[in-house]
């Protein structure tokens, strides 16, 4: 049986991106595989989402014409989209919580770590904006500005909507979603709260909004690809050191719980982007940050390896 193909964003010689079929190690362009007379929009990632609902069975089908297809050494590997809005759902682990409790009060009790936990769960999801701007592709360089030295990591899952929703009950959520990728949301750790009064809480525009701080994929595995987004291993690892190694079935608030509270405040379009929550392993719990000359490798297990290169700003 051919290996399922998922969805990439490629370019050849300089030229500009295009939608792509992905499969063992190798690639087709959307437009040319034998299939695509079966799909509307197959010329741009984002108008294939924008009629997902028509082109997912022919997706979920796809292998790719090994006359017609090259490896994929063979391309640039881009970041599989451009979405229009992104969500960042903040503390949805209860491990990070867990931890994030105990680096901040190294005398908390376990009830008192239990009980910020549970508030945590009977309560409602924490969701902030990310710019699209902020986008890389899953290989690009990392590029750190001279002013910053608390640059962190944050391994997501990343769920791409494929249907537009807007008051869709949880039951319903998950067939809004298009499919899954690798996210990583690079976060300024000393600009997450604001001083200036601290009454003003949290600035999301400063410690997550800059450009290259979200490297995506480097693939979109379709949603039939993916039967239970509740049980993916995610990883992160910097020189080859394991700082990040959880699961999905740690969050709070699942994929379609993000998807059922997002949608009672905003109307989700196709191609929206939402990372849903971290693990465990920050590199303020680590007490180290990314540097120059680091290499960050990010993954969650089915969807993809990035890989980070860190370098100073202007070098």
């Amino acid at each position: 049986m051919s290996p399922a193909a998922v969805l990439a964003s490629l370019s050849i010689a300089g030229g500009r991106p295009f939608p792509a079929l992905v499969a063992d190690g190798r690639a087709q362009a959307l437009a040319g595989w034998s299939g695509a007379s079966r799909l509307v929009g197959s010329a741009t990632m984002r108008s294939l989402l924008d009629h997902w609902p028509r082109n997912a069975d022919a997706i979920a089908t796809a292998t790719l014409d090994a006359h017609l297809s090259a490896p994929l050494n063979s391309f640039r590997v881009h970041a599989p989209l451009e979405p229009r809005q992104v969500y960042c759902t903040i503390g949805n682990y209860r491990s990070q919580l867990l931890e994030a409790s105990l680096d901040a009060d190294s005398n908390a009790s376990p009830d008192d770590v239990k009980a910020a936990i549970e508030r945590r769960a009977a309560g409602e999801p924490y969701i902030c904006m990310k710019p699209g701007t902020s986008i890389a592709g899953a290989f690009d360089t990392l590029s750190l500005p001279d002013d910053v030295s608390t640059l962190d990591w944050e391994v997501e899952l990343g769920v791409v909507i494929g249907r537009a929703a807007h008051h869709v009950h949880v039951e319903d959520a998950i067939a809004h979603v298009a499919g899954y990728c690798t996210v990583n949301d690079i976060t300024w750790r000393s600009r997450v709260f604001r001083a200036d009064p601290k009454a003003m809480g949290t600035d999301f525009l400063q410690a997550k909004g800059s450009p290259g701080w979200l490297p995506l994929g480097p693939w979109i595995v379709p949603a039939h690809g993916v039967p239970d987004p509740s049980s993916l291993r995610l990883t992160l690892s910097v020189n080859g050191q394991v700082m990040q190694d959880g699961s999905t079935s740690d969050m709070l608030f699942d994929v379609a719980e993000q998807i059922a509270y997002l949608s009672r405040h905003v109307r989700l379009q196709p191609g929206d982007l939402v990372c849903t929550g971290s693990p465990a392993g920050f590199g303020a719990h680590h007490g180290r940050f990314l540097q120059a000359g680091d290499v960050m490798e990010t993954e969650v297990v089915g969807l993809g390896r990035q890989r980070t290169h860190i370098t100073r700003q202007g070098t």
